[in-house]
């Protein structure tokens, strides 16, 4: 199995890359687990699975055409931090940190691990560049670290395919452009986002799936409800606005990918006219109505299309920088893992709760929603360099009283 994958970057991961020369595409999802390892085992853990997944020692460079693609460089080391906490310390500081401290993504390696040791139990943070992870990539990679903390050797995998390549499509063509070909990797300013996070009962996330059932939508359109009420409630000039929300879609079942390292999404915008005046449910209902037909290979490849014609066959990166500063202008993305979809018991070591994608998702006045249920407990989180003050909160009474 050849772990030198060197090529060219897929149409959605060429433009996270785009992306990231504009403004922060770095992102986080944080772990809650029972039981604690010494620094040396996690960092054997991490070791194993950096084997395991090929994107984890990759940096990206940029060739001759001025395209960037993906360089597996096995002396890459993924950057690994233990620090000793007390209970009551809050993990979302150190997300915040993070998602300040920009990742190099033509040195490498595109990961960082963050281990916070409570006195019987333990945070554990996982940071990455969208460019070659999504947020199940992470979610994954808490597992394959769980399983190797506490014995198991991971399988090593082989490396990932850009989903271009996996639909057939062909790859970035080699373009001469002796005219525009000059392009100036600027230092960014840094990014400070503030992060929160609530995790609802047992009860209230049964309550809410049950619930979304009967009223024929699911959790994830609830959520998008609350937030829709809430953000106009609490945000006053959203109330005669069109609201953009958008929402990050899962590639791997309709491409049939396993549970490789990599960026495995695309995004669907769905749009809340401001004279509506719908029900909690009726708004829920349209926002799953306004993702049918998403979850298949149709979208996909449609969907990359679309960044293909944006992306491809040039090598005038400030002409595609350009055309990219103007996307996004979205004032909600609501980012759902759905549910942890593997066993949460790893013998001595047991995985609690996830919370995340933690992710500026625009250009900074938006707020990013990740949600994730583990062991039957909805977690939300809200990142954002402009929170609206009490949205979590509101949001879990609007959920609560829809079930009523």
């Amino acid at each position: 199995m050849t772990k030198h994958q060197n090529r060219t970057l897929g149409a959605f991961e060429k433009t996270f890359w785009l992306l990231d020369q504009i403004d922060s595409k770095d992102f986080a999802l944080a772990a809650e687990v029972e039981g604690r390892e010494s620094a040396d085992e996690w960092r054997k853990a991490v070791n194993l699975v950096q084997k395991r997944h090929p994107n984890l020692t990759a940096r990206i460079g940029i060739d001759e055409f001025k395209r960037p693609y993906i360089e597996h460089v096995d002396s890459l080391v993924i950057p690994l931090k233990v620090i000793e906490i007390d209970d009551d310390f809050k993990w979302e500081e150190v997300v915040e940190k993070e998602l300040a401290t920009r990742f190099n993504t033509q040195e490498g390696p595109l990961f960082r691990v963050i281990v916070l040791q409570k006195p019987k139990e333990t945070v554990l943070i996982l940071a990455a560049n969208h460019t070659l992870a999504d947020g199940s990539s992470l979610m994954y990679l808490f597992r394959d670290l769980l399983e190797a903390v506490t014995g198991k050797i991971p399988r090593e995998l082989a490396p990932q395919k850009s989903n271009d390549e996996t639909l057939g499509l062909s790859e970035d063509n080699p373009m001469r452009d002796h005219e525009n070909s000059a392009y100036e990797f600027k230092k960014l300013d840094a990014v400070y986002p503030k992060v929160e996070s609530i995790k609802f009962s047992s009860r209230q996330t049964s309550q809410i799936l049950e619930r979304a059932r009967l009223e024929q939508t699911t959790v994830h359109g609830a959520i998008c409800a609350a937030v829709v009420i809430a953000g106009r409630k609490l945000r006053k000039e959203w109330n005669d606005k069109k609201i953009e929300l958008i929402s990050p879609i899962c590639s791997r079942k309709a491409l049939q990918l396993d549970d490789n390292c990599g960026l495995n999404i695309t995004t669907h915008p769905v749009y809340f006219e401001p004279e509506e005046k719908l029900s909690f449910w009726d708004i829920a209902r349209f926002a799953k109505s306004g993702l049918n037909g998403t979850e298949t290979k149709e979208h996909i490849e449609n969907y990359l299309g679309f960044f293909r014609s944006l992306t491809f066959n040039s090598a005038d990166i400030q002409k595609m920088v350009d055309i990219l500063k103007e996307a996004f202008n979205h004032q909600i993305m609501v980012t759902n893992l759905v549910k942890v979809k593997y066993n949460t018991d790893f013998g001595k070591l047991k995985l609690k709760s996830i919370y995340g994608p933690m992710v500026r998702s625009g250009k900074g006045m938006e707020q990013t929603i990740g949600a994730v249920s583990t062991n039957g407990h909805l977690c939300l989180t809200n990142t954002s360099d402009t929170p609206i003050t009490g949205l979590l909160a509101e949001m879990q009474t609007l959920l609560a009283e829809a079930c009523i």
